[in-house]
């Protein structure tokens, strides 16, 4: 399922994490006309090791399967790693399709948060530990209240989820609090985030709803960090990589780059893009929710020793005990608990063979026909992965993709080998995952509407420009007038020019910049009601565009382009003073899921309120 994209860091062994909402349209048209300079193999690279099961998962015809997937330029590579257990025997499959560079090198066949938590809590119970609970705490465990843990940093806006929320809470997702996921800016640090979910509107009582939430995941791995003495990053590598010789797996870019196994990444718009989790900041606060980089050898022996019902990712045999070095991993309590379904996240079966489907600690399990399953999926920008098993059936598999296009290949090819494997009828089809790119530039929305010429007359729209913030996100957005000459818009402007039109901007719309870790481009024109008139007196209505421009484009093609992983367009409602031209702030609306805030004043239906702390020279 992609309504989840994002990957908790323990949940999945992943070529990337924590993602966004699926994108559904390019905002460059050009970007179409520059297709994916590259050539799918002719034949897919299939390995085996230790083979002794009967059957094999990636016959002739799934290979088949999976080369159509790469047709059409959306997707340049596929890799893929299958694990069975036999009798007490461990065999695996390893399958690439398509190339990992510009200059069309193949694919090489080459969850840990939770876990962590569980080595520290193992750690705390056996007198391993390096530092010193709080003194009002006895135990660390699973029900430890967030408080105790973090008492000067832990404030969520309702009091009882401050209080009372716990660690499963927390990594369940129950905490009340829905994504907010473009609250984190690229100069935050896992501190800084926690402190700012006081000021973030929580939807929802504690315990009340499944909502996904990465920032919770951050907060986890802060709590590692503070109470093992070591950053989470390497706490991970030493406790869980090095014990499992996962030799190939890093938090790292600039590992992940030297080894010369790190595959390039490619957008929706069959441009090749960069991994943006680089720098020791952004790879650290990132690392709870995910951005671990690894490959399909690693990430299937994490699979393959869950198939023991052992330990999460230690993967270890022997209840838990790495056979050959005779060492505790994880503690087995913790692998039930992450995998045991806690929270209840589609209550309705989504097709006839489906059950309904519950998440853990980083695991989505349901029943697929009647086979229990466990699973989850996401990706960021240039990458999308998906780690399921069948306790039952003895099978795992791990897919990794290089491109964050709608393909749907990281969720359709694990599908189409566990239909033939088990021998149930295919239910995903390409079909199902096809999804039209369109140009948000170009495309007709009414957002160009006369909004003046059927109602009262709006403020002009150059003085909405300035710097625009909130308690929870911080300076969120930079807005520019085209024909600002201010420093802090010269490259904000020349950023849009690329990729607009002809070069030419369009004179009744503010261009902008942010520090999103999603996006980093905005745009903001006014919106008008189906009529063609303003809400009401005293209301403007705009709309917000997001995206992340290359003004110089990059890889082997130097054309602009803008990306739109991370994309998003907000209906922006502000409050305005139209007989002094003066407006008191703006509230973004239906950032977050729904049910939608209700309320008299614009303030009250805001997910964020905004208002302006800059505009000289803008």
């Amino acid at each position: 399922m992609r309504s989840s994209p994002s990957l908790e860091g323990f949940a999945l062994v992943t070529l990337a994490a924590l993602l966004h909402a699926t994108p559904s349209r390019s905002l460059d048209a050009r970007a179409s006309q520059a297709p994916i300079s590259l050539q799918v193999l002719e034949s897919a690279q299939v390995s085996a090791t230790n083979v002794c099961q009967t059957r094999t998962a990636l016959t002739p015809e799934v290979s088949a399967y999976a080369k159509s997937l790469l047709v059409g330029g959306l997707l340049p590579g596929l890799s893929v790693g299958v694990v069975h257990l036999d009798n007490g025997s461990v065999s695996t499959e390893f399958g690439t399709w398509g190339n990992m560079t510009e200059d069309g090198d193949p694919v090489k066949p080459e969850a840990f948060l939770v876990s962590a938590l569980g080595i520290l809590m193992d750690d705390f119970a056996n007198g391993r530990n390096a530092t010193a609970l709080p003194p009002t705490l006895t135990t660390l465990s699973w029900d430890t209240e967030v408080k105790a843990l973090l008492p000067d940093d832990w404030q969520l806006d309702q009091e009882w989820a401050t209080e009372k929320a716990n660690l499963r809470d927390i990594l369940t997702h129950v905490s009340g609090l829905t994504r907010h996921d473009a609250s984190y800016s690229r100069s935050d640090t896992p501190m800084s985030l926690v402190r700012k979910m006081r000021h973030l509107r929580a939807k929802y009582e504690l315990r009340q709803r499944w909502s996904y939430n990465n920032l919770m995941y951050i907060t986890g791995a802060h709590i590692v960090s503070t109470y093992s003495g070591t950053p989470f990053r390497d706490f991970v590598q030493e406790r869980i990589f090095g014990p499992l010789d996962m030799t190939s797996t890093t938090y790292r870019a600039n590992e992940a780059e030297t080894s010369g196994l790190l595959s390039q990444g490619w957008g929706l718009e069959g441009r090749r893009i960069p991994y943006q989790f680089t720098g020791d900041t952004l790879s650290e606060f990132v690392a709870g929710a995910g951005g671990i980089l690894s490959n399909t050898i690693d990430m299937v022996l994490a699979v393959y020793l869950h198939l023991l019902q052992t330990k999460w990712l230690a993967m270890l045999l022997n209840k838990g005990v790495d056979p050959h070095t005779n060492r505790t991993v994880v503690p087995r309590l913790t692998f039930d608990e992450m995998t045991t379904a806690h929270s209840v996240v589609d209550g309705s079966p989504p097709k006839p063979n489906r059950s309904i489907a519950g998440y853990g600690m980083g695991w989505m399990r349901l029943s697929v026909a009647g086979h229990d399953m466990i699973t989850h999926n996401g990706g960021l920008r240039g990458f999308l992965t998906d780690v399921s098993f069948l306790p039952g059936d003895n099978i795992g598999i791990v897919t990794l993709t290089n491109s964050d296009s709608p393909h749907h290949a990281e969720s359709l090819l694990p599908a189409r080998i566990i239909e033939d494997y088990l021998g149930l009828p295919h239910s995903s089809t390409l079909t199902e995952s096809a999804e039209e790119s369109t140009s948000v530039l170009e495309s007709g929305v009414p957002t160009d509407l006369d909004c003046s010429s059927d109602g009262p007359g709006g403020i002009a729209i150059e003085k909405y420009a300035g710097e625009w913030f909130s308690p929870g996100y911080g300076t969120l957005m930079t807005l520019c007038s085209p024909s600002s000459t201010a420093p802090a818009c010269a490259r904000i402007l020349a950023d849009w020019r690329s990729v607009a039109p002809d070069g030419q901007l369009a004179p009744d719309t503010l261009y902008g910049g942010t520090d999103r870790v999603w996006a980093q481009n905005l745009r903001m024109r006014r919106k008008c009601s189906t009529s063609g008139s303003r809400m009401k007196a005293g209301e403007e209505l705009f709309v917000v565009d997001s995206c992340t421009i290359f003004p110089e484009g990059y890889g082997r093609n130097s054309t602009a382009f803008a990306n739109m992983l991370g994309a998003q367009s907000w209906d922006v409602e502000c409050a305005v003073d139209d007989a002094r031209e003066e407006f008191v702030g703006c509230g973004i609306m239906g950032m977050e899921e729904d049910p939608q805030w209700e309320g008299e004043s614009i303030r009250e239906r805001a997910d964020v309120w905004l208002w302006k702390v800059a505009s000289e020279s803008f």
